[in-house]
């Protein structure tokens, strides 16, 4: 009998498209256990021969405490919140997923598309009777994605996709990714050279993960890198860059318009109200499309989930896991 160890608190409905997705395959081969609390206490109390970790909470003790695990298994694919010290020099595989892959780079096409045919600033105005014939203050003009240049920061499971779409509109689709095998599609530039990358770009997209390296990485030179009024999209996390950053080269007029899934001042885990920013006004320009995080919410699916469930699956039948985590780079 396989154990399964929750790390990190989810909601009932979750749970329940876990178990459900397990049950299609290995039902009655495993016992998924939830701790009383979410503590290391609390997670050692229940974690006594523990095949599987699923959370990105763990620790040493916690760990030691499983005395012979064989999985550690993150349910998303973003690793910046997980304890990297915790498994150095451990024998146990660390994965996340990256089956909401599709569904990400599907709202970051969506997302870059809006920005540059506007098409959410004139439904603005024409639920107000307004047909924007003064042109003010942005004007009628649609952008083409065909024949410009599209930059995609990261280009891994996300980004390649983001690219292949790209690609489909026409555009010429460049990339920075030290580690990227390229698929044909883009010319892949080396990290030390994303700022020649960025002044090729009329937009750009990062995927990019939330590692020590990448926080902060598109800060004021960053932008000032860029074309005048190219399009910037942040599908990655917030912190990779640089509030003040985003903010100035809007203010200044270098970026033509800036898009985002993910915020800085996001709300706390069970509130829904806070607005993306704490230092800038973000929401009071009209070249900026703002994003609640949902990209990996799908109707019908929770698609985050999936590759948790099919690595868990694939441990119990003795098949190959997906999604390693270098524990040394983060990612």
């Amino acid at each position: 009998m396989m154990k399964i160890v929750l790390t990190r608190s989810m909601v009932p409905g979750d749970i329940l498209y876990i178990t459900n997705g397990l049950d299609k395959k290995i039902k009655g081969r495993y016992e998924f256990v939830i701790p009383a609390e979410f503590t290391e206490q609390g997670i050692c109390d229940v974690a006594e021969g523990a095949d599987v970790l699923l959370g990105p909470y763990v620790t040493r003790r916690i760990i030691q405490t499983a005395g012979n695990l064989k999985l550690i298994q993150v349910p998303w694919t973003g690793m910046d919140t997980f304890d990297f010290t915790a498994v150095q020099n451990i024998d146990v595989p660390v994965c996340n997923t990256h089956s909401n892959a599709d569904s990400v780079a599907e709202l970051g096409i969506t997302i870059m598309l809006d920005l540059l045919k506007k098409a959410s600033y004139h439904d603005r105005k024409m639920r107000a009777g307004n047909w924007n014939r003064d042109q003010q203050p942005l004007d009628l003009k649609s952008r083409m994605l065909n024949k410009q240049t599209v930059c995609v920061l990261g280009y891994g499971s996300i980004g390649s996709r983001i690219g292949r779409l790209a690609a489909a509109f026409g555009a010429r689709v460049i990339a920075v990714d030290d580690y990227a095998k390229t698929d044909g599609t883009a010319r892949v530039y080396p990290n030390n050279r994303v700022k020649e990358a960025l002044s090729e770009a009329d937009v750009v997209l990062c995927t990019l993960p939330l590692t020590d390296t990448t926080r902060g990485l598109m800060d004021d030179s960053m932008f000032s890198a860029m074309k005048d009024g190219a399009v910037f999209v942040n599908m990655s996390r917030a912190a990779v860059v640089s509030e003040d950053a985003a903010w100035n080269a809007l203010e200044s007029g270098k970026l033509g318009a800036f898009g985002a899934d993910v915020w800085w001042n996001a709300p706390k885990r069970g509130e829904s109200q806070s607005y993306p920013s704490a230092k800038h006004p973000f929401w009071e320009m009209d070249n900026v499309l703002m994003s609640p995080h949902r990209a990996g919410f799908v109707e019908g699916s929770l698609p985050h989930l999936d590759g948790a469930i099919a690595n868990i699956i694939a441990l119990a039948e003795g098949e190959k896991l997906t999604g390693i985590v270098d524990t040394r780079k983060g990612f």
